[in-house]
């Protein structure tokens, strides 16, 4: 006797399809990509320099990364805007760079660049357009570009290279919401700087993926009041540490938590 053909009804097709949407989404949210060559290269490329924000850089405030005043955040003056072709929209947000003038380059930047080509250390907050001629390029701070060049210069070639950030005490995380969201902050990150995946964890869950909201604010929606709570951060660099009981059990919705650590 044949043995009847087993043909999966329409209950077996649905948890089939839902389990494999389930598996694609929670894939996907683990998922954290790499940075770009062009933004973790440690050897000198090219780009072009302009700046913003005024005398005392308070233009720079506010901006793409979510910073909204980078003095609070002990960032000051050092900071630029950068490219998308180096940002990636907002992913790079975070990340130190080193930068000079080409002073040999031409006529006009022997001019204006300061000879020697000193170097300067810039922390990423924000977004600038390209280049002119769709070059890389930093909208460095008033201060920061008259440490390398002549403010009548107005726009010169530079050279950029990654380098490692140095941050004074630990990471830190602002966290904003309500009980069923958490949206949090994260800045004064040392290491490569730029935060590319992050995960929570209460006293009592395990660790929840999050995703991110825009620039350096990172969402999960769980109830989490009343828990103690751990982040683990992933940077583009690939490195991944976690952050054991940042908050106490009794955070507040608006306050900032610091780590007793970083990376470096």
């Amino acid at each position: 006797m044949m043995r009847g053909v087993f043909r999966p009804g329409f209950f077996e097709l649905l948890v089939a399809c839902v389990t494999g949407i389930v598996l694609h989404l929670h894939n996907a949210e683990a998922y954290i990509p790499t940075e770009s060559p062009v933004v973790s290269r440690t050897t000198f490329g090219d780009a072009t320099a302009t700046f913003y924000g005024g005398i005392d850089a308070s233009g720079t405030q506010g901006g793409s990364c979510g910073y909204q005043n980078p003095f609070a955040l002990g960032y000051g003056v050092k900071t630029a805007a950068l490219s998308n072709s180096l940002l990636d929209n907002n992913m790079n947000c975070g990340a130190c760079f080193e930068i000079k003038c080409k002073y040999y380059a031409s006529a006009y930047t022997r001019k204006w660049c300061y000879p020697n080509s000193p170097t300067i250390i810039i922390t990423v907050t924000n977004q600038s357009p390209q280049g002119l001629n769709g070059e890389h390029h930093f909208d460095l701070t008033e201060p920061m570009f008259m440490k390398i060049a002549n403010r009548i210069g107005g726009r010169i070639p530079i050279q950029y290279r990654r380098v490692r950030c140095y941050k004074p005490g630990g990471i830190k995380f602002t966290l904003t919401g309500n009980p069923f969201f958490n949206l949090v902050l994260v800045y004064n990150v040392g290491g490569a700087g730029n935060v590319y995946g992050m995960a929570i964890k209460g006293s009592r869950t395990d660790f929840i993926t999050m995703s991110r909201n825009w620039g350096q604010y990172w969402q999960a929606f769980a109830k989490l009041t009343g828990q103690t709570l751990t982040f683990r951060v992933t940077l583009g660099n690939g490195k991944t540490t976690t952050f054991w009981n940042v908050a106490p059990a009794n955070w507040q919705f608006g306050k900032t938590y610091a780590a007793t650590y970083n990376f470096y």
